[in-house]
């Protein structure tokens, strides 16, 4: 069984973009994905009838992992790849932030991952965040999935050490939905109380990373880290029963939806939508909670059929605010630890 202490995952960023620096830090992952990816340029003359010339062209890494979400250095490194703009108040409740780039100053980071594959130790440098989805459901661990892209993988590969990896989160146990709080705030009274009509929450985070101009002559892997094109929120949730507008939790309703113009929740001030998730042991005092400050719901969808209940699903497009943003990420204890990521 000496093959299980060699499966992992681990992450440092890095000070210099493609420069492998520090110490690892590891996460309880369920799986991951990195691979490395080549292009091949293959001639195309006339003369033979099979290809009998190719050589490769570019270069890159790509993957991720999938895991249930602790509150551990990892997940904070994890959200800080997709939220740069980090902090952690020690007197304001010892809360840490992690907000979206604001101004050309807030430049997203770049990782580098070792991955230990019961004999070896594959790496892969320069590393950027692509896409994080988030997922929690009822009766199920709020789950994470990120997706990272980056140089081609070291071609040293080293062997992997007999000693157990040491887990920041070791004593944690992951997130889960029924210690979870889902908000709605249409903007027209006061924040109500959490929803108890919601069944399902996922959203997605795309950050389009311009990978073709990182690219430059002399070297077929990224020479420069790949820069962020526009970032893409959306999302789907899903109720318990149809909402025919007599709730009074400022849930999307279906009336409201399907009427005219459809339906857009934009306080200016204030969250329009909060997902929050609690840990077990500590109840509110350790949590995660995401806030969203713009929203417009897609379509709904509430069929019927002679073996279901009649359930709501919405999809919807998280927007910017021209005074909050889009989005803001809060996480408090756990094994996060008392330093901005």
């Amino acid at each position: 069984m000496v093959e299980f202490l060699n499966r992992y995952v681990g992450l440092k960023k890095e000070s210099t973009y493609g420069t492998e620096v520090g110490a690892d830090v590891f996460g309880e992952v369920d799986d991951e994905s990195f691979a490395t990816r080549q292009d091949l340029l293959t001639r195309q003359d006339m003369s033979r009838a099979v290809v009998g010339k190719s050589v490769t062209g570019t270069e890159y890494s790509e993957g991720g992992y999938n895991m249930a979400v602790q509150l551990d250095t990892f997940l904070g490194n994890t959200l800080a790849a997709f939220f740069p703009k980090t902090s952690y108040d020690a007197s304001g409740g010892a809360i840490h932030l992690f907000k979206e780039p604001a101004v050309a100053a807030d430049t997203y980071n770049s990782y580098t991952f070792e991955v230990g594959r019961e004999q070896k130790i594959h790496t892969y440098t320069g590393m950027v965040a692509n896409t994080l989805s988030i997922t929690a459901s009822v009766g199920e661990y709020v789950m994470l999935s990120a997706d990272f892209v980056g140089q081609r993988e070291k071609s040293s590969v080293a062997a992997v050490s007999d000693t157990p990896i040491t887990f920041g989160g070791a004593a944690l146990d992951a997130l889960y939905f029924s210690n979870g709080v889902v908000k709605f705030d249409d903007g027209a009274s006061t924040a109500p109380a959490a929803s108890a009509s919601v069944k399902s929450v996922d959203f997605q985070i795309s950050l389009n990373p311009d990978t073709d101009n990182a690219y430059a002559i002399g070297d077929s892997t990224y020479s420069s880290q790949p820069k962020m094109q526009r970032r893409e929120v959306t999302g789907t949730i899903e109720f318990n029963t149809v909402l025919y507008g007599d709730q009074t939790l400022d849930e999307p309703d279906y009336t409201s939806i399907i009427a005219e113009d459809g339906l857009a929740y934009n306080d200016g001030t204030d969250p329009v939508m909060i997902l929050e998730f609690q840990e077990e042991a500590s109840g509110a005092a350790n949590y995660l909670r995401f806030n969203f400050y713009n929203i417009r719901w897609e379509a709904p969808t509430a069929n019927v059929s002679g073996r279901d209940t009649n359930t709501m699903s919405v999809g919807f497009v998280a927007l910017y605010d021209d005074n909050l943003g889009c989005m803001q990420v809060q996480a408090k204890g756990g094994a996060l630890g008392t330093s901005a990521f």
